[in-house]
């Protein structure tokens, strides 16, 4: 479900709107001047959630060849 909003509506409550993106995963488009100006959307997957030794671990796993071979020409 996408939102709606007006840029005077970010300035003014843009916690509770932030607040709403990230608990409800909902974009919003902001208007200014009856235009559409930008959109507030939530990240997928933050790298914080999934902790850093995980997101080590996957990309170690998708390169370790490529790790070794540049170990091996140093």
């Amino acid at each position: 479900m996408a939102l709606t909003a007006s840029f005077s509506d970010v300035r003014r409550d843009l916690s509770t709107i932030a607040d709403r993106v990230m608990t409800d995963h909902i974009q919003v488009t902001v208007f200014r001047n009856n235009k559409p100006a930008f959109k507030i959307v939530p990240i997928d997957e933050p790298i914080a959630d999934k902790g850093y030794l995980t997101l080590a671990d996957a990309v170690d796993a998708d390169y370790h060849d490529v790790f070794e071979a540049l170990a091996r020409e140093t």
